[in-house]
């Protein structure tokens, strides 16, 4: 693939069909969701954004008595966990995959998010529907890759599903199928950071370069300077001179061993001996003990931390001060600066929001536990006037 194909590729998001795996790649390497997850969690800036974009996203659940009831009984998922999950999914990848289960009466029985990264699209049928979903933990195995779990995709009808168990060779054998969710119009959803891949990794080498300035540089550094403990005009091969050179050596040996008692075991990795010929024979000049100042330079990358910073932050549309609170004055008594900026990114977050309640909603529709009362999501920020004065 050229450089050229391979760009517009990235731009057009199109997913190439793998006969190989029978799957649509995700990315030019079908592993655009495995470089979006790394490029976050190594980005303290785009780690910060992805987990607060995902608690706007969840918000309060459902209230207290809803956000108890238990949607896989398997593994205990409660309808809060369910709920933060798939925020978590939509904060990070702009999309959701969610397997279902079902009983014998065809309702719904087990609820659980995949990990998107595992997840991948099977060739589309006659009517450009995705009708089977691919689970693999490892795209980059071969092996692995060729024995994926094939899901069939969401259909609740109950005909539907009868007819899947049964070419399944029934209940206990069949898999369930798979509710996919995602914004845009791509087959794969472009994740929020999709913009900043560059400045998340950016921010993550800056850190790098700090840590090995720190480790390895000439950070605290002591230097012992004197003059040659072995005697360079003796000759090895002399028996005599062999025997002087030994007790030299042993000496040296002795004399470094001390040094490092003298400044403590936690401090001996800084601590650097050279010998070198001196025209004194002053004491003094004998040995020379010298500090070396710090090489460090902490604001080199500061200007590019803030930048890549700020420009993480614009792609989740979250207010910069809310990641990185530099102004004294917001952490006020009211806090209500911060409070302003947490209802402005409520706003900003709602209609994501609205399809986080939608997806539960249809999914809860056929679950076998069901619950009575209808379900609203609660947001993170109250606007109640009684809310806003307690906090006041």
């Amino acid at each position: 693939m050229s450089l050229k194909s391979a760009f517009i590729e990235i731009i057009n998001k199109v997913a190439k069909y793998d006969k190989g795996y029978g799957i649509h790649k995700n990315g030019v390497d079908n592993n655009y969701p495995e470089l979006v997850e790394s490029r976050i969690v190594n980005s303290v800036t785009a780690l910060g954004c992805k987990d607060t974009k995902a608690s706007f996203l969840s918000g309060k659940g459902f209230g207290d008595e809803l956000n108890k009831l238990v949607v896989n009984k398997k593994k205990g998922t409660t309808l809060l966990q369910l709920d933060q999950d798939i925020a978590d999914s939509i904060a990070e990848h702009n999309g959701v995959f969610i397997h279902a289960n079902y009983n014998a009466n065809f309702e719904i029985s087990t609820l659980e998010v995949l990990p998107f990264s595992d997840c991948r699209l099977s060739k589309t049928d006659d009517d450009k529907n995705n009708a089977k979903v691919k689970v693999c933990t490892d795209w980059t195995d071969a092996s692995k890759a060729k024995k994926a779990r094939e899901i069939d995709t969401f259909n609740p009808k109950k005909k539907v599903i009868q007819e899947q168990i049964e070419k399944a060779g029934g209940i206990k054998k069949y898999n369930g199928q798979v509710f996919y969710f995602r914004f845009g119009k791509y087959i794969y959803p472009l994740s929020p950071i999709h913009p900043c891949l560059d400045d998340a990794d950016s921010e993550k080498q800056a850190g790098v370069f700090k840590n090995t300035s720190l480790r390895k540089g000439f950070f605290g550094k002591t230097l012992f300077v004197t003059k040659p403990m072995v005697d360079p005009n003796l000759d090895k091969d002399i028996e005599s001179d062999a025997n002087i050179i030994k007790e030299q050596k042993s000496e040296r040996d002795n004399f470094r061993d001390t040094v490092k008692k003298f400044v403590g075991a936690e401090n001996v990795d800084g601590v650097m001996h050279i010998e070198m010929e001196m025209e004194s024979d002053k004491l003094e000049d004998e040995i020379l003990i010298k500090n070396i100042d710090a090489n460090i330079n902490d604001k080199l990358f500061a200007h590019t931390e803030s930048s890549v910073s700020n420009n993480i932050c614009i792609a989740y549309r979250i207010p910069p001060m809310l990641i990185r609170p530099t102004d004294k004055s917001l952490f006020a008594s009211s806090g209500e600066a911060i409070r302003e900026m947490k209802l402005f990114y409520q706003e900003q977050t709602s209609d994501e929001r609205m399809m986080v309640e939608q997806i539960i909603k249809k999914l809860m529709a056929k679950h076998a536990d069901k619950p009575d009362q209808e379900l609203q999501l609660i947001p993170l920020i109250s606007t109640s006037n009684t809310e806003t004065n307690a906090n006041n």
